[in-house]
């Protein structure tokens, strides 16, 4: 059994950043909205003031200075700093170099990451000419990740981001929309179904009798709703998802996650979940407490979860949950408590947040939004960082 660590969070955990969004009706500034290519690499910080996971100990960090939540796919993150008086996009790789940069009104919170049908990786940035705010005549466009070269867009929706993925929504929930991937045009639905997600170019729906996910305009898979207890009307997406996954809440905060490819149901009551990039776990938390799901099985791990307790990630073959203001680190094979920081520290704790299969990502310490990249850190003569 690993040596027993529990950390205080200095500066206190922010899973969910505060966007303070104007509230005005005034239009935007005059903004930098066409991504401009950047190819800047970001200077490494002075990690000294803080509590690094082991995974990323050996490596630089550098700090991009997003204020809202980071999305990633491939190699690729994707967040902004928010100001006064716009929002700025960057796309960073995970060599810390900044790859494309664009500017939206402070309203224009809401982004997503899709892939079109050749498996491209899209950024998806929502806009308005007129409204500050992001609420009125409000548009969508999908860039490169990579490059930021424009693929679609402008496209009229009916209201802001509602998510997950491409997915909008007018301010009184009436009308939603899902965006297809390819085109950016809407994608075609039932007049009977409710859109509940694009998932990376899977569009989920709901009807009275069942659940349908569709690629390219063609049903991939179906479940009926009378298989399950699900009832068409409390079934909705939560807004944070896991690649690769699907997670429903079906009811009381608890639903179903699915696998998005096959339709195939990994745990059919969730309340959380994570997915471990390094080792393709996915670690649920259930009724039954923390269940890991891989290739060999599914394996219920001995970890006592009061209703305090937070998954907050899952990297490298350790979990980490948070209860208040500290966070314990497990053993995702056996549950065991373990060692996921320097026996001896001080300073904020950094926790892992968005993380690639290579084991490169994103901390958040406190206030602050790190990325951890693939330089390695060198060591002065006196050993520090």
């Amino acid at each position: 059994m690993g040596r027993r660590r529990i950390l205080t969070l200095a500066a206190g955990l922010s899973t969910t950043l505060a966007l303070l969004g104007c509230t005005t009706t005034e239009e935007p500034p005059d903004l930098e909205r066409e991504p401009k290519q950047a190819s800047a690499e970001l200077d490494a910080i002075d990690a000294s003031d803080l509590q690094l996971p082991l995974i990323v100990e050996p490596l630089e960090l550098v700090e991009p200075g997003w204020d809202l939540d980071v999305k990633h796919l491939g190699d690729v993150f994707l967040s902004a700093r928010s100001g006064d008086e716009r929002l700025d996009f960057s796309a960073v790789d995970s060599n810390g170099t900044t790859l494309w940069q664009a500017q939206r009104p402070t309203g224009c919170t809401g982004f997503t990451m899709t892939l079109d049908s050749e498996g491209q990786p899209l950024a998806v940035l929502t806009d308005s000419a007129s409204d500050e705010t992001c609420t009125t005549e409000v548009t969508a466009s999908a860039y490169d990740l990579e490059s930021g070269e424009q693929r679609w867009g402008p496209t009229e929706v009916p209201g802001p981001m509602q998510g997950p993925g491409a997915v909008f929504s007018s301010d009184d929930g009436d009308e939603a929309v899902a965006l297809d991937p390819d085109t950016g045009e809407t994608a075609e639905e039932s007049s009977t179904s409710r859109v509940l997600g694009e998932f990376q170019g899977t569009i989920l729906s709901v009807d009275e009798d069942t659940l349908s996910a569709s690629d390219e305009g063609k049903t991939t898979w179906k479940i009926p709703l009378s298989d399950h207890d699900w009832n068409a009307d409390g079934l909705t997406a939560f807004p944070d998802q896991t690649e690769g996954l699907i997670h429903l809440d079906a009811k009381d905060g608890s639903g179903p996650v699915i696998d998005a490819e096959s339709g195939d149901i990994l745990d059919d009551s969730a309340s959380e979940i994570a997915r471990d990039a390094n080792s393709e776990m996915i670690i649920t938390r259930d009724p039954q407490g923390l269940t890991v799901i891989d290739a060999a099985g599914t394996n219920e791990l001995p970890v006592s979860l009061p209703k305090s307790v937070v998954l907050e990630a899952a990297v490298g073959g350790l979990i980490y949950l948070r209860e208040g203001e500290t966070l314990r680190v497990h053993n995702a094979a056996t549950g065991s408590i373990a060692r996921g920081y320097p026996a001896e520290g001080s300073g904020v704790v950094a926790v892992p947040d968005a993380f690639t299969s290579k084991g490169l990502g994103t901390l958040r310490a406190g206030d602050r939004t790190l990325l951890a990249t693939d330089r390695v850190v060198e060591e002065s003569a006196e050993g520090q960082r």
